[in-house]
């Protein structure tokens, strides 16, 4: 097949006798064979087999388990390849399905291409003893091996195995179904669930080996439950134990190790930045941040202009999110745990006019939460995006309340996959 475009997540676009084909690992003027996955009615998914004729943007993967592991999808096309196909995606959805174009479009903000990734979950599974770690393979629920993961920052990648060859030796070692490790600016972390208690013998064997690597080590027996394990630390310490900085704004964001955090920080600090610049607050200005999280944007706001009122649907990241005001001596910022997929018309920070509102939605977007806002949307609206397909909907509905698309750029959040990141300043017309 000779590939005439790219779909809105990556795969190559082909036709075949009436059908649109959507083939995995294929990039625009190749032609490639490909091996059919699914057939509809309307359409065929398939994945390249063998590349006939490559395009110049192709290249090696640099990962050994690139066409078994499910966790990278793009790693044979180029860093600057994907950067512009992921911006013409999203230029593209916003063009054909709400008849928006960009008033100015900003350069990428542009990640390390490998060694970005601050925290990972590795999938796991017990059969006789032996360990299997690392990701689902391509397609399927089987775990894929890994001895690598060159996206992880540096000081993460010892610890597929380090896993592997310690977790064996536990007693209770099939207890323990999951791992996720990942890194503050106090050192790196781990944290392991395990569906069974583990013996006092085994807690003895994992804080000597927390010890031995310099571990935050945490053990969760249920959703509920998390504890350190190591190292030992007074109450009120703990909750101070894991953190990232937003160093522009001298701020530190205290975390725990279920919370919700950007696993890119390089392209965090990047979008705070960026964010503060593009809507340039005033001391003045009441500044409403939807799906606030921790404060990642709520906090640099609150720096910088005179209220700013947080709202998420999470009540854990709220305590959070109030806790890192309070130890960052912020007081002109507060915090509300609402349900944002509900009406939330009756809340009071509901009522408030506002002269800047930050939008950061999930990939179902903010259609709803625009209409419920349509009164008193403001004259700036930042909308963080994950999903460009929702972007373009919530586009088209922020157009028909006459706003105007005045500043889009990509965020090269998540290289090597097919996952696309934007930010959009949205102005009164």
């Amino acid at each position: 097949m000779r590939i005439d475009g790219l779909s809105h997540d990556g795969r190559g676009i082909a036709r075949y006798h009436g059908k649109t084909l959507f083939i995995d690992g294929a990039l625009p003027g190749e032609t490639v064979r490909a091996r059919v996955l699914e057939d509809k009615r309307r359409f065929i998914n398939a994945r390249v087999t063998d590349v006939l004729s490559a395009s110049p943007e192709r290249c090696e993967a640099a990962c050994s388990h690139f066409h078994q592991c499910g966790g990278c999808s793009l790693q044979y096309w180029s860093h600057q390849g994907q950067l512009e196909s992921k911006q013409q995606i999203v230029l593209d959805q916003l063009r054909r399905f709400a008849n928006v174009v960009p008033e100015h479009i900003e350069e990428p903000l542009i990640s390390p291409a490998y060694g970005y990734r601050h925290r990972c979950r590795f999938a796991m599974h017990w059969y006789k003893g032996r360990l299997s770690l690392g990701f689902r393979e391509k397609g399927s629920k089987t775990i894929c091996e890994i001895s690598e993961c060159p996206i992880l920052v540096e000081p993460l990648q010892e610890m597929p195995s380090l896993l592997k060859s310690f977790l064996p030796t536990l007693k209770g070692r099939e207890a323990i179904s999951h791992a996720e490790c990942f890194l503050s600016e106090q050192g790196r972390g781990l944290l392991l669930r395990h569906i069974r208690p583990l013996s006092e013998e085994d807690r003895a064997l994992l804080k000597t080996f927390a010890s031995a690597h310099q571990l935050f080590l945490y053990l969760q027996g249920s959703p509920e439950r998390i504890m350190l394990l190591h190292p030992l630390m007074a109450d009120e310490a703990v909750s101070e134990a894991l953190y990232y900085r937003l160093p522009e704004s001298g701020l530190n964001l205290y975390f725990r190790p279920q919370d919700f955090t950007q696993v890119n920080w390089v392209i965090n600090q990047m979008m705070v930045e960026q964010a503060i610049q593009w809507l340039t607050p005033k001391a003045s200005d009441k500044v409403l941040d939807l799906f606030c999280g921790l404060g990642n944007f709520s906090l640099p706001l609150a720096k910088q202009s005179g209220h700013v009122t947080g709202v998420e649907g999470s009540s854990g990241s709220v305590e959070q999110a109030i806790r890192n005001a309070g130890l960052n001596g912020l007081k002109n910022v507060s915090f509300h745990c609402v349900d944002l997929s509900r009406d939330f018309s009756t809340e009071s920070w509901a009522k408030t006019h506002y002269d800047i509102v930050v939008l950061d939605p999930p990939r179902a977007g903010a259609d709803f939460m625009i209409e419920q806002l349509a009164g008193l949307l403001p004259d700036r609206l930042l909308y963080i995006s994950c999903n460009p397909a929702t972007l373009a909907r919530d586009a088209g509905s922020l157009a028909s309340y006459g706003f105007k698309l005045q500043r889009l750029c990509v965020m090269d959040m998540f290289p090597q996959t097919a996952h696309v990141e934007s930010m959009a300043l949205f102005v009164k017309a």
